[in-house]
């Protein structure tokens, strides 16, 4: 039986205010269905106050959520909780708890048999890089803080949930183990296709993860877009100055050398493989001081990748008909 589809979240006049402050003002907003929709901002713009009254973490002081359509205040916020799984930057793994008691929080919740637990906790360890039999029996003491990101983002998609809220999910790792999970989180999306929201500052990996970006400041809505609207086409002074200089090298870093590759004549090119980002496919150029390159898959040449095809930027993404 096919899933149905992941619903869209719709935002109408959201507001919360402590006392005399506003955190956020008046945001109307959709959030696609089955899309990566990250909150993008400077500290304080009210990122994460909006992430958790998605939830009813956080109840808004006006306005309204809608979840597919429902209004997210007639359902009981566990029931609404247990359908949107909840990443957040410091894990918060139970650490008296072996790390496939952690997977299986949720479903052990909701009265699922042991086998059926037993079988989506091996499945979701393997799929977030994570081999079960080495891992399913550990405790979060003895995990690297990547290995325990990876446990959070499993325990998150254990019910099967729509929808996804990550709070600065990768935000405490270095360098390396962020890039990985980043792109574990990639690979998951293309196949998972989840409703997305995603809390980050970082414009990097906003910009690598993200089909839409909302960029907010002092609790309002500045832009929404796709990463390429807030690159080339900012709406305001202020986008253009966050988004800043390099954002459209930074853009690179999520886009697919096989999106950009078009047919040609790769003979004699140096190559570059299909699933290299198109930032490194410009490094190699300039590596190799060259103009173009052959996009292969193995054996297989797709395409020909040109400078020119990097200058101008990724094509525009397919509209979901359901958004």
């Amino acid at each position: 039986m096919n899933a149905p589809p992941p619903p869209a979240l719709d935002l109408e006049h959201l507001s919360k205010r402590y006392g005399d402050a506003s955190a956020v003002r008046d945001l109307t907003l959709r959030l696609p269905a089955g899309r990566l929709t990250a909150l993008l901002g400077p500290s304080g713009c009210g990122k994460t106050t909006t992430l958790r009254m998605l939830n009813r973490l956080i109840e808004p002081t006006s306005g309204r959520v809608l979840l597919g359509g429902q209004d997210t205040r007639t359902l009981p916020p566990e029931v609404l909780r247990r359908g949107m799984g909840y990443v957040i930057q410091r894990v918060g793994l139970f650490p008296h708890l072996s790390v496939g008691r952690n997977v299986a929080t949720v479903p052990e919740l909701l009265g699922w048999p042991p086998a059926r637990i037993k079988a989506r906790v091996d499945e979701l360890l393997a799929l977030v890089g994570l081999e079960p039999g080495l891992y399913r029996d550990k405790r979060p003491a003895e995990l690297s803080g990547g290995q325990a990101q990876r446990v959070g983002v499993a325990r998150a998609l254990a019910a099967d949930p729509p929808v996804l809220l990550m709070d600065e999910p990768f935000g405490a790792l270095d360098p390396i183990a962020r890039e990985g999970l980043q792109e574990e989180m990639l690979t998951l999306q293309r196949r998972l296709a989840k409703t997305v929201v995603l809390v980050t500052h970082d414009i990097p990996e906003a910009l690598r993860l993200a089909d839409h970006i909302a960029l907010l400041r002092g609790g309002e809505l500045v832009q929404f877009g796709t990463p390429d609207d807030l690159v080339r086409r900012p709406a305001t002074d202020f986008a253009a100055r966050f988004m800043g200089e390099g954002a459209a090298l930074e853009q690179l870093g999520g886009v697919r050398a096989a999106e950009l590759a078009r047919p040609g004549d790769a003979t004699g090119l140096p190559t570059v493989p299909a699933s290299a980002s198109a930032r490194t496919a410009l490094a190699t150029m300039l590596r190799l001081e060259t103009l173009a390159l052959a996009v292969v898959d193995g054996e297989r040449v797709l395409g020909v990748l040109e400078f020119r095809d990097l200058a101008s930027g990724p094509p525009p993404a397919p509209q979901d008909p359901r958004c």
